[in-house]
């Protein structure tokens, strides 16, 4: 492949150019890959932005241009549409840039590498891996920052950096209720739950759970969407003291829309290393993130996040799928660090109920 250098941006500027992004069909990485398209129609960009995905379910949630946007390679027509409309692109003289949603993606770079053989990609972008045609250093921590400054690298506007929180990408009204306490939140879900790794002990959330309600002032909310979501609740419910019950409340979500609801209820929220946190991220909600095994690049950055992390990991986080005592796992994250987390997130984010 050609040498990893910074494309002339004379020549981007005197062509079309189409940038490509792969996406999985979790909602994490669609809130993520939502936002970068989102900013980018905010910033009235002149290139185009599209995204593939294998079948996600969450596409119609987009609040924006989706036609001709998103492209589900799971099926074979609207891959191959993809591939001949890129093809005229690129024999019109237009530059294509295919760009992995997570960095060093081998499934991605594959993926990129067929497109380029075929003619439908001119160019693969990466900050990784050191065989892509074109590699810009990763200016910022969080995966939706760095692409973000990854476009303005390469496109040469050191503006679009400037008000750079992530924007929501998806629609939903405002229905802030009204309730007498400030309201926390937990969210002990992931799509990783088989892996002990990348999950919180339910002892552990029935133990924070009294912690935070000591305070009269607070109530707890557990929401989202799993089948363990009853039987979840109903233990949580039976290790709390009696007078602290009926301040523990239960809402279970069915689509985005009822997720964002939940989350715009919020005065605080605690949480895994997963979707609930890119969303409570975009909203701007206080939070406390627990992180184990999952990359530091899933970690959005700001004044109102606390992330707590399991210290006797000696190895870096790395989202390995294995059972090794040297990788960081959640199972090993105390209680007291989570709820002094917390405590510091309220010193500085006062809510008033």
């Amino acid at each position: 492949m050609s040498s990893a250098t910074t494309p002339d941006p004379d020549r981007l500027e005197a062509r079309r150019v189409t940038l490509v992004y792969t996406m999985f069909n979790h909602l994490g990485d669609f809130v993520v890959i939502a936002g970068l398209l989102k900013k980018y129609d905010l910033l009235k960009v002149e290139f185009e932005s599209l995204a593939v995905h294998p079948n996600s379910p969450h596409i119609s949630s987009f609040a924006g241009k989706t036609e001709g946007r998103f492209f589900n390679i799971f099926n074979l027509a609207v891959l191959f549409g993809l591939i001949a409309r890129l093809r005229r692109r690129s024999s019109a003289g237009g530059i294509i840039l295919g760009i992995p949603m997570a960095p060093g993606s081998i499934q991605a770079f594959v993926f990129f590498w067929m497109l380029k053989k075929l003619g439908a990609i001119t160019h693969i972008v990466d900050f990784n891996l050191v065989n892509a045609d074109v590699i810009t250093p990763p200016r910022a921590r969080y995966i939706y920052n760095r692409h973000l400054a990854q476009t303005a690298e390469i496109f040469k506007r050191p503006e679009w950096l400037e008000e750079n929180s992530m924007p929501l990408g998806l629609s939903a009204p405002i229905t802030r209720l009204q309730w007498t306490g400030l309201r926390v939140g937990f969210f002990p879900w992931t799509a990783r739950a088989h892996l002990p790794e990348f999950t919180w002990q339910r002892e552990k959330w029935s133990k924070l759970a009294s912690l935070i309600l000591a305070d009269s002032r607070l109530d707890l909310v557990l929401f989202g969407r799993d089948p363990r979501f009853s039987e979840f609740y109903d233990q949580l419910r039976m290790d709390l003291a009696e007078e602290m019950r009926p301040r523990l409340f239960a809402t279970p979500v069915s689509s985005i829309k009822e997720f964002l609801a939940a989350l715009q209820d919020l005065d605080y929220l605690v949480t895994l290393n997963t979707s609930a946190l890119h969303l409570a991220h975009a909203l701007k909600i206080p939070l406390v993130v627990m992180s184990g095994s999952s990359l530091e690049l899933w970690v959005p950055e700001g004044d109102h996040i606390r992330v707590v992390r399991d210290e006797n990991g000696a190895l870096p986080p790395s989202d390995i799928y294995r059972h090794d005592l040297f990788q960081p796992s959640l199972q090993r994250i105390d209680v007291r660090n989570v709820h002094e987390a917390f405590l510091d997130l309220r010193r500085s984010f006062p809510r008033s109920s």
